[in-house]
């Protein structure tokens, strides 16, 4: 298995041909001067974005994949983008709000020092209104710091490589790339970092890493009213739900 060391490792193992290669620089203002940014949101950019670049175009001119284009989707291009961030706490606010902007498939990837994290999000025609595109289910991998990761994380990082995605068209290579991201997210919670013959369909993945969170979310506020409580009978009703919660858990983290 490649080994990721660093984000630029990570660039040269993802193998992308020069002719893919843009290298545009895109001005942070054109999204909340153009854009409806709240303030939280334009906070967000004035302060946290040092940079964005286009960095890479993927389309049937510069990488030889066909485009997809029906009634639901339009996947004519891939744009990559490279935001470097001076601060990384709120990096999931920025890349909704360039997700919503930009109206085609987008994988973006945050860098801030060694560390590195990808967005992506599925996106369909509005039925309404066939000029725009409605941002469907967004995709985030968390931090990843290249200079210290975990197992599923190195494995994650080593097969994110374009040639390890479906060339059959632009759809199905993007959807490649969400498929890895699930994976690497099924896998913060299993140890494991399963793609291809073991992968569970997304569907299945995705409705379980939900109940994941809202499981443990509710775990997490069963065991602080039990620090709270006074009363020996609701201290026994709420241990056993925090045992039922986590047994619960523990099973579906073995589904994944």
């Amino acid at each position: 298995m490649t080994v990721i060391r660093s984000v630029e490792d990570f660039y040269e193992n993802m193998a992308v041909s020069e002719a893919c290669v843009l290298g545009k620089r895109i001005f942070k203002k054109q999204f909340y001067e153009h854009g409806q940014l709240g303030a939280a949101d334009k906070k967000a950019f004035v302060e946290d974005i040092e940079s964005i670049e286009w960095r890479f175009t993927l389309k049937p001119s510069t990488i030889n994949i066909p485009k997809l284009e029906d009634d639901t989707h339009e996947y004519l291009e891939i744009a990559v983008l490279q935001v470097v961030l001076s601060a990384i706490e709120r990096h999931t606010r920025i890349a909704t709000v360039i997700q919503k902007a930009i109206p085609y498939p987008l994988l973006i990837f945050f860098v801030s020092g060694t560390r590195l994290a990808l967005s992506a999000a599925d996106k369909r025609i509005n039925r309404a209104d066939a000029n725009k595109i409605v941002v469907e289910t967004t995709y985030d991998t968390g931090w990843i710091d290249t200079a210290a990761v975990l197992p599923v994380e190195a494995a994650f990082l080593a097969d994110f490589r374009i040639t390890n995605f479906s060339y059959r068209n632009l759809h199905d290579f993007y959807q490649d790339a969400v498929s890895r991201i699930i994976a690497l997210n099924c896998g913060a919670h299993s140890g494991r970092y399963v793609t291809g013959a073991g992968e569970k369909p997304k569907a299945v993945r995705l409705e379980a890493l939900r109940q994941m969170d809202k499981l443990q979310q509710e775990r997490v506020e069963t065991r602080n009213k039990l620090k709270k409580e006074k009363n020996l009978g609701t201290q026994v009703g709420l241990n056993t739900r925090i045992k039922q919660l986590s047994d619960r858990i523990e099973a579906i983290r073995n589904e994944l």
